[in-house]
């Protein structure tokens, strides 16, 4: 069985948004993590009344793919309905909801992303690194070939997972692998040309040193000098692998947090302001304003009740 880390609140936000590994489970030590977990989508939402309320996974991703029947999801702020097949990617940190119902078909796979890409070749982790840069929903009517190779892999994952020999995690992982390419090829998502590995490791601490530090609003030159790089050269990274500066990113990392706080807790703008390491309650209306086109307070009308 999967061991994986729950947190029962999500220490950021207060009690509003809670964080699972498994939606429902309880809480275990870090060292104790696996890389994977699958399951079909009836076995846990049956229980849950073919609803899974608002959460989120701080270290894992999912990839979620309805074969058939109805869905609706949430990712972030955004709502999309489907009948399937369909599939969602959730990042870690994505705050997500569904809506199930007793006809719907498919399967939830959990990975730790960082673990599995350390098992994959090359050619392998920049797709799959690609297909979680953000979070997506998508229509697969249209690509029934994608979602039925898909589907073929994920029970061949099921199958395996569900074996008792030991031993048997590298051949789990490189299913996972294989499933995730097979999506993130099929999708679109990949990366339009081949990165090296020590590209990709560099944005990704440079992605953890963000998660840590976005509300202190660290200049890039900061990261970059804990990364052991030049600004431009960091930047230079950025572009290249995202299209992005690590400037923009750290802009749209801020933006993100900005938004959920919005939707999911009763704090004033001016509390949320200082929260993120405004000092000024008007310059976050306006770099809330740039970055979602709209004011704080009408992005929460907007979402009120949803």
């Amino acid at each position: 069985m999967l061991r994986l880390t729950a947190r029962c609140v999500l220490q950021s936000m207060g009690s509003k948004v809670p964080s699972f590994s498994l939606y429902g489970e309880q809480a275990v030590p870090v060292a104790e993590t696996d890389s994977l977990h699958i399951e079909d989508i009836q076995s846990r939402s049956r229980k849950y009344l073919w609803r899974i309320g608002t959460h989120r996974h701080t270290v894992l991703c999912q990839c979620v793919l309805v074969t058939a029947g109805p869905v609706t999801v949430v990712l972030e702020e955004s709502q999309s309905s489907f009948n399937g097949p369909a599939v969602m990617i959730i990042p870690a940190g994505t705050i997500h909801s569904f809506r199930f119902r007793p006809e719907t078909q498919g399967f939830v796979l959990t990975v730790n992303l960082q673990r599995l890409l350390s098992i994959a070749s090359g050619a392998f982790q920049a797709p799959i690194e690609a297909l979680f840069e953000v979070p997506r929903a998508i229509d697969l009517e249209l690509k029934s070939s994608l979602a039925a190779r898909a589907s073929q892999q994920l029970e061949c994952l099921l199958h395996e997972f569900r074996q008792p020999e030991m031993g048997m995690e590298p051949i789990r992982c490189w299913l996972a692998c294989c499933v995730l390419w097979t999506v993130a090829l099929g999708s679109a998502a990949a990366l339009p040309e081949t990165h090296s590995g020590p590209d990709l490791e560099r944005l990704r601490q440079f992605r953890a040193l963000m998660e840590s530090h976005y509300a202190d609003h660290w200049p890039v030159q900061r990261y970059a000098h804990q990364l052991g790089l030049s600004e431009t050269s960091l930047n230079r990274l950025c572009r290249r692998l995202t299209g992005s500066t690590g400037f923009d990113l750290v802009q749209q990392r801020l933006a993100l947090e900005a938004r959920r706080r919005l939707m999911y807790l009763p704090s004033s703008v001016h509390g949320i302001a200082s929260e993120l390491g405004f000092k000024d309650s008007a310059y976050f209306c306006r770099f809330f304003r740039r970055h979602s086109g709209i004011s704080p307070k009408g992005f929460r009308r907007r979402h009120a009740g949803g």
